[in-house]
C-alpha cells in the first residue's frame, strides 16, 4: 500500500492551518470558584488568549493551590498563551507543569502542539511520544492527532494516516481528525 496526500492547490497551507487550529485542546479541570477555576473556564471556552484571561491565570498562580491545581493552571495559561501566539511563554508554562507533575499527559500534548507551531518537529515528537506513553489518557486522540501532524511534516504519510485512523477509532466522529484524514489517499502498491 502506498500512502499519499491528495495533492490539492495550496494543500500545505490548508493542512498547516487545520492542524494548528486543533492542536492544543487538552485543558485541565480545576474545581471551585477561585481564579484557577476561572482560568480553566477561559481556556476551555476557546478564549483566544485575552490579556484579562491570562492575568486571571497569573493571579491564580500567586494564590495557594494544590500542586495538582497549580500544574493544571500552568497548562491552562499555556493554552491561552499558545492561542495568543506567544509560544515562548506557552512552552515555559508547559515546562513548569511537567516539572511539578512529570506524569501530566496534557502538558506534553500541549507542549508538542506549541513546538509544532514553532516548526520544531523533532522536539515535538519527543513530547508527544511521552504523552502517548499514557495508554489510558482521555486525551490520547489529541496526542495521536498531533503526532500525525508531525509525521506529515516529516513526509511519513503512512505513520500520519495510521495515527489518524487510531484517533478515529477512539473518537469516531471527531471532525478535526476526519477532515485531516480526508486529505490522504491509500493506493495499492506496485
Amino acid at each position: 500500500m502506498t500512502y499519499t496526500k491528495n495533492l490539492l492547490l495550496a494543500l500545505p497551507l490548508i493542512l498547516a492551518a487545520t492542524a494548528f487550529a486543533q492542536t492544543a485542546q487538552a485543558q485541565l479541570v480545576v474545581h471551585g470558584q477561585g481564579d484557577a477555576a476561572i482560568c480553566y473556564q477561559q481556556s476551555v471556552s476557546g478564549n483566544k488568549g485575552s490579556q484579562s484571561a491570562i492575568k486571571t491565570c497569573t493571579e491564580a498562580l500567586t494564590q495557594f493551590l494544590s500542586e495538582k491545581d497549580e500544574a493544571a493552571t500552568f497548562v491552562n495559561r499555556g493554552v491561552l498563551y499558545m492561542r495568543r501566539g506567544d509560544q515562548t511563554k506557552a512552552t515555559q508554562d508547559y515546562e513548569a507543569a511537567i516539572e511539578m507533575r512529570p506524569e501530566l499527559t496534557e502538558a506534553y500534548i500541549n507542549y508538542a502542539a506549541s513546538l509544532i507551531m514553532q516548526k520544531k518537529f523533532d522536539e515535538s515528537l519527543v513530547m508527544v511520544t511521552k504523552a502517548l506513553d499514557d495508554k489510558k489518557s482521555k486525551t490520547r486522540p489529541e496526542a495521536l492527532y498531533n503526532r500525525a501532524v508531525i509525521l506529515d511534516h516529516k513526509d511519513d504519510y503512512r505513520g500520519a494516516y495510521r495515527d489518524l485512523k487510531e484517533a478515529l477509532t477512539l473518537r469516531p466522529d471527531w471532525k478535526p481528525a476526519l477532515k485531516l484524514i480526508s486529505r490522504y489517499e491509500v493506493r495499492p502498491s506496485g
